[in-house]
């Protein structure tokens, strides 16, 4: 029998002669590898057991650490390369693990996009999200290749098997309960009386044909939903639409930065989130649509929007490339017929103009004095015959009975705007082209743009309708028509961040932004319009277009199912869409005049 020492038995020293009998299974293993085939392991090992056991632990602590550390760097570093990281501000992240997902047989894309909000986000700044032009575009380098452009394929209007288009409808909502503010009833249960019955109707119209669209909806709110809530609003919707949450999404932040000691919740900064959200998706979705919670968007609405900027798109690229700054002339002069160049174009996307359905007329009337424009509803069809056209109310108002506040089947005079008028409105007639689809426009208020960038229309005051009187300002808020919400192509998107917002169109922001955009911005700047579609601060001056065709005019008008602003607001301000209608088309006859047509 073998005889070793007790520190032998114990160390099994390389210089050892172990015996077979004495040692167990795993004891004969250890010896093969660490004694005869890797003999520089075992002497380590020895030196390691002579070691103080404080040390011992220490030796440990260090071999677990980095052994962590290479995991971090291979999963955070390897497999999200070039991905971007928060906007590293607590209003980005608070509460974001409070984002949830539920889905009932989503479509392919929500299982791949349903990540995290306000944590992960696709590729970040100026020019990484460059990369990302997905299956519609595709990137061009310029001749001196400095900067990349991005040249978008225009999506098909409708969805189909081959060519599926992938939506994702964001709804910000800062309460589940009204509080009596700006007409609404007083608690009101606003979740079930508005938010699920306009969520429903939207996004069902949105699948059904003849658009077929692949939609996911994220809902952002400044509540968190209890789980009874949240069956409501999954059993509301389709099968197959994916869902998520951002419970209570309200930013932290100091609400006056120069006075303010501790961090509050901004509940202004609410609407702006759905732009972390966006970034987040880019690239796997097509379209997205953000809208407040009381704002019914159709598949119609999509389409029309999905035509229009596919025209848009192709007279940009039949557009020469500079034009002379129209801006040098004096307004009277302005050019408001002829060419238009690629940036100009670039710059436009189909405008919204929100509406609500009178109610009570009794009650609550529309305004009585018009602007001194006539109301001119007699068109020229395309055989140059002319006829009596109303404004169209069944794109923007027709729903099925019984949904929420809403009149099944308005007439064209009974709705209203309050956000505009032909006062701060100009019309152009756009250039020969593309489809043909777009022949005299509407151009929307708010651009500040000058020089080479700027688009001229012709103005209702240049008619001496006014008098002395100006032209209003661009930001005028009566006049700016906010939306209550937007949409756009992820190559808009692009476009936008990349070369017409000052200071990129997603987070992180710097610059004109203050507090990562909380300070002073409110619902009305993220996403009301005033962000996109206005030169102030950090605008990205996009010139918004109406088709003022009478058959399609009525596609630019989105209902807010609330219709609580005719309760509160001066009847001055209500502005029948019919007479909106009438009074834009005697602008467009004077301008026909004016270019002696």
């Amino acid at each position: 029998m073998c005889r070793l020492s007790i520190e032998k038995m114990n160390h099994l020293h390389l210089n050892a002669a172990p015996c077979p009998e004495l040692m167990t299974s795993v004891d004969r293993i250890k010896h093969k590898i660490f004694r005869k085939k890797f003999p520089v392991l075992g002497r380590a090992l020895d030196s390691f057991y002579q070691l103080n056991p404080l040390f011992q632990s220490c030796a440990i602590a260090s071999i677990v650490l980095w052994k962590i550390f290479i995991i971090y760097f291979f999963v955070h570093v390897v497999l999200h390369k070039g991905a971007g990281a928060g906007a590293g501000d607590l209003s980005v992240i608070k509460n974001a693990a409070n984002v949830n997902v539920h889905a009932s047989n989503p479509n392919p894309a929500s299982v791949a996009a349903l990540r995290t909000a306000g944590l992960e986000f696709a590729a970040a700044g100026k020019l990484g999200l460059k990369k990302i032009v997905g299956r519609q575009a595709k990137a061009k380098v310029n001749a001196g290749g400095e900067n990349n452009q991005v040249e978008a394929l225009a999506l098909p209007i409708h969805s189909t098997d081959d060519k599926p288009i992938r939506v994702l409808h964001i709804v910000t909502a800062l309460r589940d309960i009204n509080n009596g503010q700006r007409g609404t009833e007083h608690g009101e249960d606003r979740l079930v009386k508005v938010f699920i019955p306009v969520l429903k109707n939207s996004v069902e119209s949105m699948i059904a044909p003849p658009y077929n669209y692949q939609v996911d909806v994220y809902l952002v709110l400044g509540w968190t939903l209890t789980d009874e809530r949240l069956k409501l609003i999954e059993d509301a919707l389709p099968e197959g639409v994916g869902l998520q949450v951002w419970n209570d999404a309200i930013p932290l932040a100091y609400d006056k930065p120069s006075t303010d000691v501790k961090l509050k919740p901004v509940t202004r900064g609410l609407a702006r989130q759905h732009r972390y959200v966006i970034k987040d998706k880019l690239e796997f979705y097509d379209v997205f649509s953000v809208f407040e919670d009381d704002m019914r968007v159709s598949g119609a609405h999509m389409a029309h929007f999905l035509e229009q900027s596919a025209e848009l798109e192709r007279l940009a690229d039949e557009a020469p490339d500079t034009l002379p700054a129209e801006r040098e002339n004096p307004y009277q002069k302005q050019s408001f017929h002829g060419a238009l160049s690629k940036k100009q174009l670039r710059r436009m996307m189909p405008g919204f103009i929100r509406v609500e359905v009178l109610l009570d007329e009794k009650k609550f009337p529309s305004q009585r004095d018009l602007d001194n424009v006539p109301i001119d509803l007699d068109f020229e069809d395309e055989d140059g015959g002319v006829g009596t056209k109303m404004f169209d109310p069944k794109p923007c108002c027709h729903v099925p009975g019984n949904i929420g506040k809403m009149p099944p089947s308005p007439t064209g005079d009974q709705v209203m705007i309050w956000e505009t008028g032909v006062k701060g409105t100009v019309v152009r007639k756009m250039p020969a082209g593309g489809n043909g689809l777009l022949d005299w426009v509407m151009l929307q208020p708010g651009p500040k743009s000058k020089g080479q960038e700027f688009i001229g229309g012709f103005w209702s005051g240049m008619l001496g309708l006014y008098g002395d009187e100006k032209k209003p300002g661009a930001g005028d808020p009566r006049l700016i028509a906010q939306q209550g919400g937007w949409m756009a192509t992820r190559e808009q998107l692009i476009e936008m961040h990349n070369n017409q917002c000052p200071d990129g169109f997603f987070p992180p922001y710097s610059n004109t932004y203050k507090q990562e955009g909380l300070t002073l911005n409110n619902v009305e700047f993220w996403s009301g319009g005033f962000s996109i579609f206005s030169g102030t601060r950090s605008g990205c001056n996009m010139q918004r277009v109406v088709s003022l065709n009478p058959e399609e005019f009525g596609k630019h008008f989105i209902y807010h199912t609330a219709n609580n602003k005719q309760k509160s607001l001066p009847n001055f301000r209500l502005l029948k869409a019919n007479n909106f209608m009438g009074q834009i088309n005697s602008v467009v006859k004077a301008a026909k005049k004016a270019m002696g047509n």
